[in-house]
């Protein structure tokens, strides 16, 4: 079923602006991946429809999250969506200004007897590290973001990252959280997922501070969620105690996460207009996991589900850019009913009840 927000909710360019503002950049957001700035130097775009912000790490290895635009004339700094200054500075290619990749002002040419350097620098918030993304605050947080327990214990340091893929799915990002909050549409949607973890064994867990969890059984003769349903040797990742769960949760207001047996799903939603909406995907496994060990048969069965949730989204906006009205939240559907909730309390906007 559909949520009870109206259709404009996934349409309207102002109420998408607001959702920016409020849900975005006064709350903080996953904005990059740890893995993609290694070395001092490093830089990776944040996507962001109306800014042009970039995260980079330092001489010192600190992070920082910067506006790419110089501030003598506004005039854009860096090209492309990620890379190395092996000067460990970013120039202005118009009348050479110059910056650290702290973000303080280096040289002025021509600048004015007496400008404060301080105040004209790149800075435009900071990073913080959750799991192996990296938060973005715009403005500062007011405490940072709660995990649930089985993220909260995993051993980050026994990872390593198997896979990143990016693409873009042409439906707002709230329909994408939406979708990942129930399995309801498992049978329909991903009879692959469906047999191997039913959606009838699934329950939400929607009472929690800045997250929304889902628990789902594996079948009795399944190991982990693949192809095959196999581990294939792949070392697992959670205590014994969890290995017959896959464990889902949505960390507000854009990281989707799912902790298999063996394996970690991380997903980034970096919304670009109200009708598209860019995905980061990446798989992590236990450092001591080798490439052979049947990754191919992870990798291809979340390929084959995300397109069956691209495409199922992507049908939910064309029908949101009708003149549709209605919608109402099935009985299974408390995990989409609580994000909704949790995006109205923050527009001052309560969906129908």
């Amino acid at each position: 079923m559909l949520s009870p927000f109206p259709r404009e909710a996934y349409t309207d360019p102002s109420r998408f602006a607001r959702e920016l503002d409020l849900l975005f950049r006064a709350h903080g957001f996953a904005a990059a991946s740890a893995d993609d700035l290694g070395r001092p130097g490093a830089w990776v775009r944040v996507p962001m429809p109306d800014d042009r912000l970039v995260v980079a790490r330092d001489a010192g290895l600190s992070l920082h999250l910067l506006r790419d635009v110089c501030r003598h004339r506004g005039v854009a700094l860096l090209e492309g969506d990620q890379g190395t200054l092996s000067s460990l500075q970013i120039s202005c290619p118009y009348h050479s200004w110059r910056y650290d990749l702290a973000g303080s002002l280096l040289r002025a040419p021509g600048a004015p007897d007496g400008l404060d350097h301080a105040d004209h620098g790149l800075r435009a918030g900071h990073v913080a590290p959750l799991l192996t993304s990296l938060f973005a605050y715009p403005t500062l947080p007011s405490s940072a973001p709660s995990l649930p327990p089985w993220l909260a214990s995993l051993e980050l340091a026994s990872l390593r990252r198997a896979r990143r893929l990016s693409w873009e799915v042409d439906a707002n990002w709230k329909l994408l959280v939406e979708n990942f909050q129930e399995s309801h549409h498992f049978p329909t949607v991903h009879p692959g997922l469906e047999a191997l973890t039913p959606w009838r064994d699934s329950h939400s867990l929607v009472e929690a501070d800045g997250w929304l969890g889902g628990v789902m059984s594996l079948r009795d003769e399944v190991e982990t969620v693949s192809t095959t349903g196999l581990l294939r040797g792949r070392r697992p990742i959670v205590p014994a105690s969890l290995r017959r769960l896959v464990h889902d949760a949505w960390i507000a207001p854009n990281l989707l996460t799912s902790l298999q047996p063996d394996y970690l799903l991380m997903y980034r939603l970096h919304p670009l207009a109200p009708g598209r909406t860019r995905v980061v995907g990446e798989v992590f496994v236990h450092r001591a996991t080798p490439d052979d060990a049947g990754l191919d048969e992870v990798f291809a069965f979340w390929d084959r589900t995300n397109a069956e949730d691209r495409a199922v989204c992507e049908r939910q906006q064309l029908g949101m850019a009708s003149r549709w009205e209605g919608g109402v939240y099935a009985t299974s559907e408390d995990g989409t009913r609580a994000f909704d909730r949790w995006v109205a309390s923050r527009l001052d906007a309560e969906p129908s009840p």
